[in-house]
């Protein structure tokens, strides 16, 4: 096989400038996905199991009262999840900073949609769950618009660095619409529901979105 010389021009057909174009293209879809990002939805999903530990310490009616040494366990288990919220939130704000520097090749909307449009959902919904359902502002609310928010500004940053395609984001993104109204019902119903009910009630949100944070933290590690 014959080298080219030194110094050689490469040739710049028809073929040549067609694979330039196609390798420009591809750039963002080779890009890496942040590892922050699969770091930060393990993260939310050992907080959501610490804090349905927590709760189930300290809010199970068919345990007696927490005390002693299981009382400092729960108070572990929620300082614990507080960590690891955190840690998610900082983690996962992480990675949305990464892809908005990548190039972008998707319709994805600005990242500020979201933190606008988390910021009036949660004030519409904290209204209507009083004004019309009677139900008192707790921390719940803001924790399940908080996270319905990062999740899909986390979506769609992926769809706009081309690393989600339009079909999977609605999908992904229909699963936490749909996670996001059902954690809406139970914050509705928690106060109107005998002990056993509302406890069970009170849980759902956790374990749903803790386990639906651990398949995302897969799901994003495999794009």
């Amino acid at each position: 096989m014959r080298k080219r010389p030194a110094g050689a021009l490469r040739p710049h057909g028809r073929g040549a400038g067609h694979a330039t174009r196609k390798d420009d293209a591809m750039a963002p879809m080779d890009a890496a996905v942040p590892g922050t990002l699969v770091w930060g939805h393990a993260a939310l999903a050992v907080c959501a199991a610490l804090y349905l530990a927590w709760w189930w310490t300290f809010f199970n009616p068919a345990l007696p009262k927490a005390m002693g040494a299981l009382y400092a366990m729960g108070v572990g288990f929620i300082l614990g999840a507080v960590a690891f919220g955190i840690a998610a939130v900082v983690l996962l704000a992480m990675g949305l900073g990464a892809l908005a520097g990548a190039p972008q090749v998707g319709g994805a909307a600005p990242g500020w949609v979201f933190a606008v449009g988390g910021v009036a959902a949660y004030a519409a919904l904290a209204f209507v769950t009083v004004r019309f359902f009677g139900r008192p502002v707790t921390t719940e609310l803001l924790l399940f618009v908080l996270w319905a928010a990062l999740e899909l500004a986390v979506l769609n940053a992926l769809m706009g660095a081309g690393m989600l395609f339009g079909g999977a984001f609605w999908l992904l993104a229909g699963v936490v619409a749909l996670v996001t109204a059902a954690n809406l019902v139970c914050y509705v119903l928690y106060f109107r529901l005998p002990p056993v009910p509302s406890f069970i009630d009170g849980a759902a949100p956790l374990a749903v979105v803790g386990v639906l944070s651990a398949v995302l933290a897969v799901v994003i590690a495999r794009l």
